[in-house]
């Protein structure tokens, strides 16, 4: 029995001929990159590394998942919710929690500062602008690439506020490419 097993694992992992998405290792990674601080993440990889979860979802995407993907053309496990990934940054003493939500494709920055009524803001990209937007959605700044290359920002009610010309964005972009 155990040799059939064996010979039928292997077959199935060597007829496959396709790697496959690996969707629950991937889960199982974005589980573990979505805890809020550094400490939480080491915790929770050390968790996973040493119970061997990771070993335990690549083998059972290697053998299984994968395999059902080649053949049905579907992978079983889902990979439509994506949890959003979290820093917190500071700008002077005032930190703030930046969070980028891969499935509605949005950032939202959030103030951390303590009796702080000052509610998170949202940034969301279109086709041809990056919009500011408070909790509620309502627009409060939105910008524009012109033609040039330049860049327009417009408040809420769609006046312009500053024009940023080609040659200035340029060297923004110079100056944040030798810095980093």
């Amino acid at each position: 029995m155990k040799k059939t097993i064996a010979v039928v694992l292997i077959i199935a992992f060597f007829t496959t001929g396709c790697t496959g998405s690996f969707n629950l290792t991937r889960k199982v990674y974005s589980w573990h990159r979505s805890q809020p601080d550094k400490w939480s993440d080491e915790l929770c990889f050390l968790v996973v590394a040493l119970i061997p979860v990771y070993t335990i979802s690549t083998l059972a995407d290697a053998i299984v998942f994968n395999s059902i993907e080649f053949w049905t053309g579907k992978n079983p496990v889902d990979m439509s919710y994506v949890p959003p990934s979290s820093r917190i940054v500071q700008n002077g003493n005032v930190k703030y929690r930046m969070s980028f939500n891969a499935k509605t494709d949005q950032v939202s920055l959030t103030s951390l500062a303590q009796g702080n009524n000052n509610h998170g803001i949202i940034f969301e990209k279109t086709d041809n602008m990056i919009m500011a937007k408070n909790e509620q959605g309502k627009v409060l700044f939105s910008s524009v690439q012109n033609q040039d290359g330049g860049i327009s920002i417009y408040d809420g009610n769609g006046k312009l506020v500053k024009n940023y010309p080609a040659s200035q964005i340029a060297l923004l972009k110079e100056r944040y490419m030798s810095n980093n």
